[in-house]
């Protein structure tokens, strides 16, 4: 069963809220690995929990295994609300942010369900390559998935193909599915980075299809729904068509210098 929560929406991670001062960490001596796992693995929300979770940031791919277990399972915890945190609370962007760091292939499960975050699960995934690609696939060809995910996985394809760590078959695929998100009528975002990821493809076929949606509006119309996911009409359709256009003819005519970019490893915030 897909777990869903309003906070995965948002668009980056927000920085550590609840860590102690820096004076007191200082004063505070290393904590091991098995003791953060053990935090990790405590529900309570306590100071050495907090610990725990920046100590595994940090280590990120180097972390040892006991311990990515534990933050994988401690951000699964925090996605099911079974730490009882306040409602609001936006710890959840941190688990996260420490799962997409491990390079860990049992952190694919829940990086499928934070697509939605932004392009920190993208890079995470991505990071996995071919491991990774058939969760990544079953998204982005779901007719009932969300479009923020279905969004989030054709950006994961995107990066993939930019790694070069698609083999000619998958990559026929992806070029399929490039194809099918192009046709019919597509939410926004979803139309957006599919026209992304049909250029970085370099098909001809599909590279004449984003230059019909460059040049035409009513085929930029044709591919962009008018509609919200809850059914009612965006106040932005004109805006979307624009942009949608716009993003096609900067995206034929070469590189660009818009984003999301690949991170590979996704380098430690700063706080």
């Amino acid at each position: 069963m897909r777990i869903r929560t309003a906070v995965l929406c948002a668009a980056a991670p927000l920085a550590f809220a609840t860590g102690v001062s820096g004076q007191a960490r200082e004063e505070q001596p290393p904590m091991s690995e098995r003791a953060a796992a053990a935090a990790l693995m405590d529900n309570r929300l306590t100071p050495e929990r907090d610990r725990a979770l920046q100590l595994a940031t940090e280590l990120g791919a180097h972390a040892g295994a006991n311990l990515k277990a534990a933050v994988i399972e401690a951000a699964w915890a925090e996605l099911r609300g079974e730490t009882n945190r306040p409602e609001g609370s936006e710890a959840i962007f941190d688990y996260a942010w420490a799962v997409a760091r491990l390079r860990d292939v049992r952190a694919i499960p829940f990086m499928i369900v934070a697509l939605g975050i932004g392009p920190m699960a993208p890079n995470a995934l991505a990071d996995l390559g071919s491991a990774a690609y058939p969760a990544v696939m079953a998204v982005v060809k779901d007719p009932e998935a969300y479009a923020v995910d279905v969004s989030g996985g054709l950006l994961t394809l995107r990066f993939m193909v930019e790694d070069g760590s698609l083999n000619r078959s998958r990559l026929d695929q992806v070029r399929e599915v490039a194809r099918e998100r192009l046709s019919g009528t597509q939410d926004y975002m979803v139309a957006q980075d599919a026209v992304r990821l049909a250029v970085v493809l370099g098909d001809p076929e599909l590279r004449r299809t984003v230059e019909r949606i460059a040049a035409d509006r009513t085929a930029a119309e044709t591919l962009v729904s008018p509609y919200l996911s809850d059914g009612t009409r965006t106040r932005f359709y004109e805006e979307d068509l624009n942009s949608i256009q716009d993003d096609a003819r900067r995206l034929l005519a070469g590189p660009v210098d818009f984003g999301p970019f690949r991170r590979p490893g996704l380098a430690p915030r700063k706080r």
